[in-house]
């Protein structure tokens, strides 16, 4: 199990990355941040920020996941772009850039963001490349933490209940740009025996990372969340379809129809058939 360490990424070699950064915020009087996957802070906000601003305020602030969900709300104007390490093929963060919006200043929003999201896209561009020449020069496993198997989280990955997993699926949200992005994929190819290596791929994350990030931010470990949306596709089709239950089973990815009844079963406490004729009356 290993995760990639942007901290140490952006500190090495003489904080390279770190002076540029702040160099170029200072030069377009904008504020620059870089965000792990988790939307937390990695190195603090790089600008020369206000005393009392909102973004002087958030320097102080670690986790920023509904920052751009808030932008308005703080009066500022907001772009990022994610960060992908080629030599591991990963997304570690994202590179952020935010301006101070006062509703009184008559600026025009749009076209601030406009700026913002061009200034976004060549601060991912600059920081990708000198990354590039760091990890060329240091070696890539000066920045990868490996982790042993944690005994704890297999645990944790028993104590999800399925009985629960269709009830809080309903209520679920997520601000988490890959954790939206695996779910939109999984959503979309319920039809196939998906992995944790696949999805994780999909969103450029290494499977340790995902699966930690999945369950913080879902509430449900990825396998029980994979079945829960299956199932929840397997009660419609029962009930709207005259599909029969084999079709049922392979249409949704289950090499085994036994093992199609016996996860229905867990998820909804009725076995297919008696779901089909008996159950949500």
């Amino acid at each position: 199990m290993e995760e990639f360490d942007l901290q140490s990424l952006l500190s090495s070699s003489e904080k390279m990355l770190i002076h540029l950064l702040q160099s170029y915020a200072q030069t377009n009087d904008i504020a620059i941040f870089v965000l792990g996957n988790d939307d937390h802070l990695q190195a603090g906000i790089f600008g020369e920020l206000s005393k009392g601003t909102r973004l002087a305020q958030m320097n102080q602030m670690t986790d920023l996941s509904k920052l751009s969900v808030n932008k308005y709300k703080y009066n500022l104007e907001y772009a990022d772009a994610p960060l992908r390490i080629a030599s591991i093929n990963q997304r570690v963060g994202k590179i952020c850039v935010a301006k101070d919006i006062e509703h009184s200043s008559g600026l025009d929003h749009l076209q601030v963001m406009q700026q913002l999201q061009k200034q976004a896209a060549y601060l991912k561009y600059l920081v990708e490349n000198v990354s590039k020449l760091i990890i060329k020069d240091r070696g890539i496993d000066n920045f990868v933490i490996r982790y042993s198997l944690d005994v704890n989280d297999a645990i944790d990955e028993l104590k999800d209940s399925e009985g629960e997993a269709l009830q809080q699926i309903k209520v679920m949200s997520t601000s988490n740009s890959s954790i939206i992005s695996a779910i939109e994929y999984i959503d979309s190819n319920l039809d196939k025996r998906l992995t944790l290596d696949q999805v994780s791929s999909k969103v450029y994350l290494s499977d340790y990372y995902f699966s930690k990030l999945f369950k913080r931010e879902t509430g449900l470990s990825f396998s029980v969340y994979l079945n829960a949306r299956k199932i929840q596709k397997a009660m419609i089709l029962l009930k709207e379809s005259d599909k029969s239950i084999n079709d049922i089973s392979a249409n949704l990815g289950f090499t085994r129809l036994s093992y199609f009844s016996q996860t229905f079963k867990k998820y909804t406490g009725y076995a297919p058939t008696k779901y089909r004729t008996e159950g949500n009356k």
